[in-house]
């Protein structure tokens, strides 16, 4: 499990190197627009309730208790999720451009965070567990995480 995390990991590390060109920036910056979704102002696209086969520590009235039959939190696997770190979200000033730029050339890892993951399906499948969650965080504090959640 560990060398399948690692080379998913390392895969996923690649490909982020090449949005970090200033091709790859540009590239994705063009088609960022409204695509982003942050869990603290957002309703994302399609979330469901997978059931046994997710759990997430949440509210019990929010999505069940996460217990055999129950469901342990939404996740939407369409989407990502974006988050900023507290100490950003009230301090941007100078740096709120390179934060949106961020948030917008990250937005391009989420197509290969999906494919990874659906790549990995039927290995995680052998053992009756998901694949791990992707997460990504830059240096200014802009984190993004799939599959999305609340």
């Amino acid at each position: 499990m560990f060398e399948r995390m690692t080379s998913d990991t390392l895969e996923f590390a690649s490909y982020l190197e090449t949005l970090l060109t200033e091709e790859g920036k540009c590239n994705a910056i063009q088609v960022c627009s409204e695509a982003n979704y942050d869990s603290c102002a957002s309703e994302f696209p399609l979330l469901e309730c997978p059931g046994n086969d997710v759990s997430y520590a949440i509210h019990v009235d929010e999505c069940g208790s996460g217990k055999k039959g129950g469901c342990g939190g939404f996740f939407d696997f369409t989407a990502s999720k974006v988050t900023l770190a507290p100490s950003i979200r009230t301090a941007l000033g100078s740096e709120e451009d390179h934060v949106k730029d961020t948030v917008c050339w990250t937005l391009a890892a989420e197509k290969e965070m999906i494919r990874i993951s659906d790549s990995a399906k039927d290995y995680w499948d052998t053992y009756s567990v998901s694949p791990p969650v992707f997460y990504f965080g830059a240096d200014n504090g802009v984190f993004r995480q799939y599959p999305a959640s609340k």
